[in-house]
């Protein structure tokens, strides 16, 4: 794939909650069956479980403060006792808790930094956005308590035990509607080392070009896709189109500011168009997930039931 020109050619997962102690305790009172390793790993789960803080409510919370509230969570929290893939989701749950849309700022669909111009000369200005700011922060956590191999732990969090062709199919249904939710998949998909990752990151820069150019009312594609100007409320579009929200304005919500916005930029914001946009980016995703599954059955034996290596094949 050629990124934009190539493309162009072509036609919650639940939040791990600490409970209370007294909570804790009861949940790991041992059931008559239960051997005594099991009844003291379930213990150790619960006393872990009652050590874990709350989380806060984050829909009150702007992005930085999303971040330092993460930042915080992460410090008070005794890791003791958990795998490293525990760790991880941990961690990765409360990011998702933060931000619903998390795989969309990861792949710079939204919350992007760009490169702002400003000024009579258009001189360049860097801005460092949510984006980076995320990824700094889970980069801090991760290093805290040695965790590597980040894809191998993702894999193994939130799709253990499946195949390539099986955690493909679960990525792509793990997330609603929307370009956002769109963009989370494709990011999965990567995370996980799936599928054409060229094809993906490609997908993934396209989307965000649309967005940008419907922000701007520019004529045409721009890659690499960035604002024209230090323009809040450009990025608010973005956000906006990608996520299918309404604007927040200081009375309220309205989506009508969204679409004179995008009509006084000189692009209305066409529903039927859109639609039509998101139908190609999932009909790039549907051959994404087809390929993988795909692939995957050329190296099964004859015969091999599907979700087990054939016989001497390395396991995955």
């Amino acid at each position: 794939m050629e990124g934009i020109q190539g493309l162009r050619r072509q036609a919650a997962a639940p939040v791990q909650r600490a409970i209370p102690a007294a909570e804790a305790k009861k949940a790991a009172a041992p059931a008559k069956m239960d051997t005594f390793q099991s009844v003291l790993t379930r213990e150790q789960r619960a006393e872990q479980a009652a050590r874990t803080p709350d989380l806060p409510n984050f829909a009150k919370m702007t992005d930085r403060q999303k971040l330092s509230a993460l930042a915080t969570l992460h410090d008070a929290t005794d890791y003791s006792g958990m795998t490293d893939v525990e760790k991880y989701k941990l961690m990765r749950d409360r990011f998702e808790a933060a931000f619903p849309c998390l795989g969309a700022y990861e792949s710079g669909v939204i919350g992007r930094d760009s490169a702002h111009y400003f000024g009579a000369g258009g001189m360049a200005r860097p801005v460092t956005g949510t984006a980076t700011l995320i990824q700094k922060e889970q980069a801090r956590q991760w290093d805290s308590q040695g965790l590597q191999d980040i894809s191998r732990l993702h894999r193994e969090a939130y799709y253990p035990g499946m195949t390539d062709g099986e955690a493909a199919q679960a990525a792509s249904r793990r997330y609603g509607g929307g370009f956002a939710a769109q963009a989370c998949v494709l990011q999965e998909l990567k995370t996980c080392g799936l599928g054409d990752q060229e094809a993906i990151q490609g997908t993934l820069t396209y989307i965000r070009a649309k967005l940008v150019q419907l922000a701007t009312g520019a004529r045409q594609l721009e890659d690499p896709p960035i604002l024209e100007t230090d323009n809040a409320t450009q990025e608010k579009m973005v956000w906006a189109m990608a996520t299918c929200s309404p604007i927040h304005t200081g009375s309220g919500t309205d989506w009508g500011a969204l679409q004179r916005a995008l009509e006084g930029s000189g692009e209305a914001w066409d529903q039927k168009a859109a639609k039509g946009f998101s139908q190609h980016i999932q009909g790039i995703i549907d051959g994404i997930v087809e390929e993988i599954i795909k692939g995957e059955d050329q190296t099964r034996a004859p015969g091999q039931p599907a979700g087990k290596p054939a016989e001497g094949a390395a396991p995955e």
